[in-house]
C-alpha cells in the first residue's frame, strides 16, 4: 500500500485492518510412520492467530482441511491461497507457513485441521 493512500486514510480517521504477521509459528511434525496429523486449537477475532509451519518435498499432495469448525474458520497458506476452509495443492521443496483465523468476528471458538502430505 502506498505511503500517500496511508497518510491520506489517516487523515481522514479511517484506520485500515492490517493482520500482524506471527511471530511465532508452531511446526507440523507427522508421527513417525503417518502422514497426517491433527491441529487443534482455539481461535478469537483478535490477534495473534494460530499460525503453523510445514515443510515439504518437491511434487507432493498436501490437503488441509476443517473437520471441527464453528463454519466461521479459514486458513491463509502464504503465497498459496487465501481464505479457504479445505485446500489440496501439490508441493515444492520449501516450507510453508499459515495462519487459522475467523472470518467474521466473533468469540473464540475451537478448531479441529487436518494437514496431510501424500
Amino acid at each position: 500500500m502506498s505511503r500517500v493512500l496511508t497518510i491520506a486514510w489517516t487523515l481522514l480517521g479511517i484506520t485500515p485492518a492490517f493482520a500482524q504477521q506471527p511471530t511465532t509459528c508452531t511446526p507440523i511434525h507427522f508421527a513417525r510412520g503417518t502422514s497426517s496429523a491433527s491441529l487443534s486449537g482455539r481461535v478469537g477475532s483478535d490477534e495473534p492467530f494460530p499460525c503453523y509451519t510445514l515443510a515439504t518435498g518437491r511434487g507432493q499432495t498436501a490437503t488441509l482441511k476443517f473437520t471441527r469448525t464453528n463454519g466461521n474458520m479459514a486458513f491463509t497458506i502464504d503465497d498459496v491461497v487465501d481464505d479457504r476452509d479445505s485446500y489440496s495443492f501439490k508441493t515444492a521443496a520449501r516450507t510453508y507457513k499459515f495462519t487459522v483465523f475467523q472470518t467474521l468476528r466473533s468469540t473464540p471458538d475451537a478448531f479441529t485441521l487436518m494437514v496431510s502430505v501424500k
